[in-house]
């Protein structure tokens, strides 16, 4: 019964390892809603589109305040339009996606 167990977690770590979704070179945690996908956002906007817009707006604020070198990099608009082309892109890969795309116009 034990042997069963171990293998049992063993191949449940191993699915999570294999198939969990990967992003590029992320290399932290996004905790909240940054783990929310385009998908769940277009469908669940109209419910809980103010706590999605919260997240976001925290999270442009972080990247004002610690990365970008200006007051602001960009207002969070854009982003649902962005999400009808990328339904399985995740919210934080999507405001990050959004943040380089004007980071690199307000440097040129």
């Amino acid at each position: 019964m034990r042997t069963l167990k171990t293998s049992l977690l063993c191949c449940i770590v191993v699915a999570f390892s294999v198939c969990g979704p990967h992003a590029g070179a992320q290399t932290y945690v996004s905790l909240a809603y940054g783990g929310t996908s385009c998908s769940m956002w277009n469908s669940r906007k109209p419910i809980e589109g103010k706590v999605y817009e919260a997240w976001m707006l925290g999270y442009i604020s972080s990247y004002n305040a610690y990365v970008f070198n200006g007051p602001n990099v960009f207002d969070g608009s854009g982003t649902d339009d962005y999400c009808k082309e990328h339904l399985d892109d995740s919210l934080d890969a999507v405001v990050r996606a959004l943040i380089e795309e004007r980071a690199r116009k307000a440097s040129n």
